[in-house]
């Protein structure tokens, strides 16, 4: 009688723990992803403009998230990238890429009670690089 009342508990923190680690693995995917963009961004040549800037972080970001079966665009996953003034006291150009998943929509792993409750509906990962001059 005692296992049956605790074999719920266990196998719910079984799969809690199980389904914690890939989602962490996959945000920090997201994360790599958004800073290989933000690097690509900064290092385009400061002659060709913002447009070279944002395509080769746009490329980038989408090489890094095909490594994991993703890409930008392709409605679970959106990229954005924005050529802006760094923050003060910077005067130069910053490339900010920023990934973000939708979770609630596209589940990466199946629904278990209380842990998907605690799941995020959307992730977003976000990184900036000063363009070179």
């Amino acid at each position: 009688m005692e296992l049956a009342l605790l074999i719920a508990p266990i196998v719910i923190l079984l799969f809690g723990i199980i389904i914690y680690g890939y989602l962490m693995s996959f945000r920090q995917n997201m994360t790599s992803a958004a800073a290989e963009g933000a690097r690509a961004g900064a290092i385009a040549p400061s002659t060709t403009g913002d447009v070279k800037a944002k395509a080769d972080a746009t490329t980038a970001t989408d090489q890094a998230l095909n490594s994991f079966g993703e890409g930008c665009g392709n409605g679970r996953t959106t990229c954005l990238v924005v050529v802006t003034t760094c923050p003060s006291p910077s005067t130069q150009r910053c490339v900010t890429v920023t990934v973000t998943y939708d979770y609630e929509h596209n589940p990466l792993m199946p629904d278990v009670p209380i842990v998907s409750a605690a799941i995020p509906s959307t992730f977003v990962s976000s990184s900036t690089a000063q363009v070179n001059s």
